[in-house]
């Protein structure tokens, strides 16, 4: 009997530390999930055309209004990157213990596919690993076997993620790179109108445009900060899904945890400073 009780509590007392062992990986799937900027900054990519219009015409309003049609055209797929992304990491967090995600409204906004838009970085590669991702997250959404089912969720999912996570900083970048050409555009013609202006006779008219000018550069100065903040977000993931898929087998270990912790406190730390912009 004494060792019937023995075996009993040392099972329980496994189990118990086993699920502990996945709360550094909850934490940081769960962060991971929440990544803040990605949608405000497609959105800001999305409505260029209409900031920069009323500092454009001829040649360069109908090349800006072509470009318009395509950034509208792959909007929700743009949208859906982030999403699957999301999706993958809130089943990792569920998976590890966290039940606060309903990930069936998730897993079934993404289902749908995302169309490949090589203008703007995202080709069939990124395509193909993101349409992959959804698929695992699916296949484990419902799995009952915690331990295994998170180890085997992470091998199969790195690589599609990765992938995809790659894609996403591109995009970022391509979103920031558009970003400082329409500053420059509207920079260079709020500039030049001001050096043919009589400052003496258009005081007012002056101290207006200068005022715009100056509100201007503080708005792409913050879009710049934000996008550096989300690709340092994403490069974040990335290094901690890489430290997981790297040490399935050593969960448990202290310096595994705590580093998953520093990866999980960084990525809020980040989430927090968009935010707060």
């Amino acid at each position: 009997m004494k060792f019937i009780q023995v075996a009993i509590t040392f099972a329980f007392a496994s189990l118990l530390f086993g699920c502990t062992n996945l709360k550094e990986v909850q934490d940081f799937a769960g962060q991971s999930a929440q990544l803040s900027g990605y949608t405000e900054l497609t959105t800001r990519f999305r409505d260029t055309y209409y900031r920069e219009q009323p500092y454009i015409s001829g040649d360069a309003d109908r090349l800006a209004q072509e470009n318009d049609l395509r950034r509208k055209a792959a909007y929700q797929d743009l949208l859906k990157i982030h999403q699957t992304i999301s999706v993958y990491m809130q089943t990792l967090a569920t998976l590890a213990g966290d039940k606060s995600f309903d990930l069936t409204p998730g897993i079934d906004s993404v289902a749908s596919g995302i169309k490949a838009h090589p203008e703007f970085g995202i080709d069939k590669t990124q395509v193909d690993a993101l349409s992959g991702l959804a698929k695992i997250a699916a296949k484990w959404a419902t799995s009952s076997y915690q331990q295994r089912a998170v180890r085997e969720f992470i091998k199969e999912g790195n690589e599609p993620l990765q992938t995809a996570l790659i894609g996403m900083e591109k995009l970022i970048g391509y979103y920031q790179k558009t970003n400082d050409n329409e500053w420059k555009t509207i920079n260079g013609l709020l500039e030049l109108e001001l050096s043919f202006t009589d400052q003496s006779e258009d005081k007012l008219l002056v101290t207006l445009a200068r005022a715009h000018l100056q509100a201007k550069a503080s708005e792409y100065q913050l879009a710049d900060k934000k996008y550096l903040e989300a690709r340092k977000g994403i490069q974040t993931i990335a290094q901690g899904h890489g430290l997981l898929v790297e040490n399935l087998d050593k969960l448990s270990r202290q310096e595994i945890k705590d580093s998953l912790r520093q990866f999980a406190k960084d990525i809020k730390a980040i989430n927090d400073h968009i935010n707060s912009m």
